[in-house]
């Protein structure tokens, strides 16, 4: 076995600093403004990048390098920075109105769509992130069943309210035994009743998972299952368990298919085999702007209904549907044909095993991860099949392998975590990035 070397790490990112000084003047000029100067999933070490412009599956950073992006903006742009299609669309709702005081029309357009291409979708609301729309499935589960607590996954990540930033990435030591983990409250100034809302389960465990969800059903107003595509190696077979054991105790499910919505037409929930009560969206269904939204059974989503009077049940918010980014939404619906999944899909299978043939010739302890266009890369041996297996992998090697990709042209995801191919890129990129892994190594 190759052991990674700590000597690198310095040389690294002394020629990090070299080749982006404009990004480091940049992020300093942030920091005297805004605290850390960039939002908390644009930080590495030294300093993030700070990109001038993109184009197809290109980056240009401020010092003037071009990069091919499998970052893809935390996996959002599917299509590509500023596809013409997708551009097209927003200048035409821009010339029309950006934002109009009532409905625009374009929202029941991507509604629809959105219908059509998810089997348990029948009706959607839309909203601003994925944060708000885990919020209203959350709250909705909660106000049609009168209970309180809900089941999520250890390492499970849901957005930024306070129930479901429990037991996000807690320390091992607090954590609990693996087969029934604590529940841990992974965010500073939380409620501190948030932790005592939520049972934790463990991934790939069907006993624990059957045994917590038995033992809690009469509390429980939903499951929320995070399949963490792109970062663990998940098993239909496990998802659809969670599903049928739910459903036997009477406890809705809500998938988040924030991330999965790109593996194919109908999302991850078809690749599954799997009709969940209730999805949660974001990313890419708004074609690059702030989107969010969730959907699901009629006799759920129905609650929202206000035309027939006050049913007890709200959801707003002055951005939400908004018409540009519907209208971007929409246009890159419009362009994710089955075609262009399989052309993504394909392009993910032999990114994931090419690496994954490289690290065994070079006799390395990592492993790529991932489903269709998607992909984590991993410092450590084994399967990675829980947040335990994920909280133990080399994150040092991985940050020298982020800096280096970087010197040699390809922009990942900060950790190497939930990267992604994008529709305008052929096998040279995939292929190229292989080789400079190999170089990096």
């Amino acid at each position: 076995m190759v052991e990674t070397s700590t000597e690198c790490g310095p040389a690294v990112e002394e020629r990090y600093r070299a080749g982006s000084p404009r990004s480091g003047a940049a992020f300093e000029r942030a920091r005297a403004v805004m605290p850390g100067g960039v939002k908390g999933a644009y930080f590495y070490n030294p300093y993030p990048l700070t990109v001038d412009r993109g184009e197809g599956c290109y980056i240009h950073d401020l010092d003037g390098r071009k990069l091919v992006d499998f970052n893809n903006h935390h996996t959002a742009q599917i299509l590509g920075h500023n596809h013409p299609a997708v551009v097209a669309a927003v200048r035409e709702q821009v010339s029309r109105g950006i934002a109009l005081s009532a409905p625009a029309g374009v929202e029941t357009g991507l509604a629809e769509e959105m219908c059509r291409r998810v089997k348990s979708v029948e009706r959607i609301r839309f909203c601003n992130s994925g944060t708000e729309a885990t919020l209203h499935a959350i709250r909705l589960a909660r106000g049609v069943t009168g209970k309180t607590k809900i089941a999520k996954f250890e390492g499970g990540y849901h957005g930024s309210h306070d129930v479901v930033e429990v037991s996000v990435a807690p320390p091992l030591d607090k954590a609990g035994p693996a087969g029934a983990p604590h529940s841990v409250s992974t965010a500073g100034g939380a409620s501190p009743n948030a932790a005592g809302e939520v049972v934790v389960l463990p991934y790939n465990d069907e006993n624990a998972a059957e045994r917590l969800l038995a033992r809690y059903r009469n509390e429980l107003a939903c499951v929320i299952f995070d399949p963490r595509a792109g970062i663990l190696a998940q098993r239909p077979e496990f998802a659809q368990f969670v599903c049928d054991m739910a459903r036997r105790h009477n406890v809705p499910v809500i998938f988040d298919e924030i991330v999965g919505f790109r593996v194919g037409t109908g999302g991850l929930q078809a690749h599954f085999g799997i009709e969940p009560d209730l999805t949660t969206f974001g990313k890419v269904i708004g074609g690059g702007f702030p989107v969010g939204a969730f959907g699901g059974r009629a006799d759920l989503m129905d609650r929202f209904d206000s035309s027939r009077g006050p049913t007890g049940f709200f959801q707003s918010g002055t951005f939400s549907g908004h018409p540009v980014a519907m209208a971007a939404g929409l246009a890159t619906m419009n362009q994710l044909t089955p075609d262009v999944f399989a052309h993504l899909n394909r392009l993910g299978t032999r990114l994931r095993n090419g690496l994954n043939h490289l690290f065994a010739e070079r006799d390395v302890d990592a492993t790529a991860v991932g489903v269709g266009s998607l992909f984590s890369i991993h410092f450590a041996g084994g399967k990675m099949l829980n947040y335990r297996h994920l909280a133990r992998t080399d994150k040092a090697a991985a940050h020298r392998m982020l800096l280096g990709l970087i010197e040699q042209g390809y922009f990942l995801g900060n950790g190497l975590l939930m990267c992604a191919v994008s529709a305008p890129m052929d096998e040279r990129h995939v292929d190229g990035l292989i080789e400079s892994v190999g170089g990096a190594l």
